[in-house]
């Protein structure tokens, strides 16, 4: 039987690009070579918004299947959805999650509310309508409602009280335009658990956690954007990842996997995907975001964890892709 043809999507490309999507395109490089060792045909096209265009972009290519790693659409991650739509109105295997799961988890209010009703735990929240002239104590994270890649997180995001974090939320809507929510920053541990489909059903891979080091008193222990992207900064130098852990950590990390497995199932995610977590003092997990498409990189989360259950790159990849031939 002859290997499927993949035709690898990624986002249209402007003149300024955000990091995120350049990164995108060095995956999409990286995902070129997996193919390669696979041994399966596969061309690299870039989304065509108009759907006449993408139809026959796909009527060009004639893929089996097509890789989305397409993160944005006409500049906003508002848009991740659109993609699969098109994908599935022409009824052709795609990898990684439905649209309907990427619109709801990308959406940190839905994904806020759809964890609720799932009764998973998750921060307390509100926005500049709901807080304003409501004065509470504590300490709260300012975060985009649907951007991702840490976008315009710095460390003034996190402050105390809900007076500070609605100013902080006005600040930002003013200079982004895009609208932002505010969370209760739990302060403690950070973790990462990916999760890819096999034909077994969904597996968790090795839990990491983010280590934030000689971080000291002075700055929160948050992935902000320089943490993510700025590879000078301190925050890249000292946040990194750990898979070694104490055996009194065994019964933190069983209830990781577990909600995690929930919110595959209750997102209906697909192929792969990563649940983060915050854990205060009291080893209370809680789901501060859900991932339905992360970084394939090799040096990124997803990979480092399949990588650490000696899954290779490429077994990775072919795994995902077999997943999506299932829902045709």
């Amino acid at each position: 039987m002859a290997p499927p043809k993949i035709l690898i999507l990624i986002p249209e490309l402007k003149e300024v690009e955000p990091d995120d999507n350049l990164a995108t395109i060095s995956t999409a490089k990286e995902l070129e070579r997996h193919y390669d060792r696979l041994g399966y045909p596969h061309e690299m096209r870039h989304f065509e918004y108009v759907p006449a265009e993408f139809r026959a972009v796909v009527r060009e290519v004639q893929p089996d299947c097509i890789f989305n790693l397409v993160e944005s659409v006409s500049g906003t991650s508002r848009l991740i959805h659109v993609p699969p739509i098109y994908i599935e109105e022409i009824n052709l295997a795609y990898t990684g999650s439905p649209s309907h799961a990427l619109e709801l988890s990308n959406d940190k209010i839905l994904a806020k509310k759809i964890l609720n009703w799932l009764d998973l735990p998750t921060p307390a929240w509100g926005t500049i309508k709901t807080l304003s002239g409501r004065p509470a104590d504590g300490t709260w994270f300012v975060k985009a409602q649907h951007e991702h890649a840490s976008f315009g997180i710095t460390q003034r995001n996190v402050t105390k009280g809900t007076d500070a974090a609605v100013e902080v939320a006005r600040q930002l809507t003013t200079e982004h335009k895009i609208p932002w929510i505010i969370e209760e920053f739990i302060a403690g541990r950070e973790f990462n658990v990916s999760v890819i489909e096999t034909p077994e059903g969904p597996r968790t891979l090795p839990v990491a956690e983010i280590v934030f080091k000689d971080y000291g008193d002075k700055l929160y222990n948050i992935v902000d954007y320089n943490a993510k992207w700025n590879e000078q900064s301190f925050e890249y130098r000292n946040t990194v990842r750990s898979y070694e852990f104490p055996a009194s950590d065994r019964k933190l990390l069983a209830a990781l996997e577990e909600i995690a497995i929930k919110t595959w199932k209750g997102f209906d995610l697909r192929g792969w995907a990563r649940v983060d977590f915050r854990v205060d003092s009291q080893n209370r997990p809680y789901v501060v975001d859900v991932n339905a498409n992360p970084d394939l990189s090799l040096d990124a989360g997803f990979m480092a964890a399949a990588q650490r259950a000696e899954i290779a790159p490429e077994v990775a990849v072919r795994t995902i892709t077999d997943a999506s031939f299932t829902y045709l």
